[in-house]
């Protein structure tokens, strides 16, 4: 008779730590300077460095190769936005019908999802508190909310990793979810991404002045896509607004990609059109934190807000409008001000007056929120929402397995 050895407690547990999963990763679409497929990228980075096989399927990748990642470009588009994503939704449908994969993870709302991600506005909270709900009898609102119930609604399975705490209850009240389809992320800031390479003085002053920002000048700093979304214009007419010998010396760079044409000709009809800078999307972010002296954030809407976290932990003073996700971590690190919602331009243009000829209260502020974010938890999105793709990915294995013994067959 062959000899049977059997396998020791440990080992057995060091095998069940080292299963490896087939996870699926899917985006509309990758470009290396949107906040979601940052997000995206680095669950999936993470993923594949611990062993697992990812695969990320888009309708674009326009950024560099990523070695350890397979990506697939699917052909979503449509004559509509919306189209678009019901084509995309459709795909998730019959990839799941597959079952090549042990867990499938989206970044976009749609159907047969095992695990959703991310910080975009609940669509039917935003039509009820607007009073505007007659827009669901609009094809393109009536194709977003049956996607959004796809993903969220009480027949769904879906787990949900969300990064806002006020939009996870709208999304639990709205849709009637029960709580343990509900993760509630901590922010994801990439700290080695910040603090690897400080400006030193001498480093900051030629860095500023490739954007034409002299010594005795002030830097004004926002970072974004989006510009509508983000007050890009609200922050050029503030600036209009501040008495002569302050606006001359000012400069406004901003760091992103938008229409450029268009808030130029705004910051010329100013009068500031040859204080403003577009830098368009830029990979050495963390120096423009090092090199401003105050970044602004006048958003009109905004889940979250990396950036002011990521200033905060540079060390740089921020003034934010109050209905962004994050901006109660500026008043917890004492690390700017919080402009009260709703937006009063009058009031922004004197706390950003009041701010730029107080030198102390910047300094004050820029060491505030460097020394709050020592220790806050706002690094650990992307390690804690590893461990629940992970933990779906076994738990579909193993139903799989469990169906497959009482059933005969594979469970679908």
């Amino acid at each position: 008779m062959p000899v049977v050895h059997l396998k020791s407690k440990h080992e057995r547990k060091v095998k069940k730590a080292m299963t490896k999963y087939k996870l699926a990763f899917v985006i509309e679409r990758y470009f290396e300077f949107g906040g979601l497929q940052r997000d995206m990228r680095r669950f999936a980075l993470v993923c594949a460095q611990a062993g697992h096989a990812v695969t990320v399927f888009t309708g674009r990748w326009d950024g560099p190769d990523e070695p350890t990642l397979k990506v697939q470009i699917i052909d979503f588009r449509t004559s509509s936005n919306h189209g678009t994503m019901q084509k995309l939704d459709c795909f998730v449908r019959n990839l799941r019908k597959q079952r090549d994969f042990d867990c499938i993870v989206g970044f976009n709302r749609v159907g047969g999802l095992d695990v959703y991600f991310g910080g975009d506005l609940c669509l039917k909270g935003k039509l009820q508190h607007q009073h505007r709900m007659w827009l669901r009898f609009l094809p393109r609102y009536r194709a977003y909310l049956q996607l959004e119930a796809s993903a969220f609604g009480p027949t769904s399975n879906t787990e949900l990793m969300l990064i806002c705490p006020s939009e996870a209850e709208s999304i639990r009240r709205i849709y009637s979810i029960a709580t343990n389809r509900i993760h509630l992320l901590p922010p994801g800031i990439d700290r080695n991404r910040l603090i690897a390479n400080p400006l030193t003085a001498e480093e900051r002053n030629e860095f500023r002045k490739t954007f034409g920002v002299s010594e005795d000048e002030l830097m004004i700093l926002t970072v974004g896509s989006s510009f509508h979304t983000k007050g890009i214009d609200r922050g050029i007419y503030a600036i209009a607004a501040l008495s002569d010998n302050l606006k001359k010396c000012c400069r406004y760079v901003v760091v992103g990609q938008g229409n450029n044409k268009k808030f130029h000709a705004i910051a010329r009809k100013a009068g500031i059109g040859n204080r403003v800078q577009f830098t368009g999307g830029r990979k050495d972010v963390p120096n423009f934190y090092y090199a401003a002296d105050l970044l602004i954030h006048p958003a009109r809407t905004e889940t979250t807000g990396s950036v002011l976290l990521e200033a905060l932990v540079a060390g740089l003073p921020v003034i934010a409008t109050g209905n962004c996700g994050y901006a109660h971590y500026i008043q917890k690190a004492g690390g700017g001000i919080v402009c009260t919602e709703p937006f009063d331009h009058t009031r922004f243009n004197y706390l950003l007056g009041d701010i730029l000829t107080n030198d102390k209260r910047r300094a004050e502020y820029g060491k505030n929120g460097s020394e709050y974010c020592q220790n806050a938890d706002i690094y650990s999105m992307v390690e804690k929402g590893v461990e629940i793709i992970v933990n779906r990915a076994k738990k579909n294995r193993e139903k799989i397995g469990t169906t497959k013994n009482t059933n005969g067959h594979e469970y679908c």
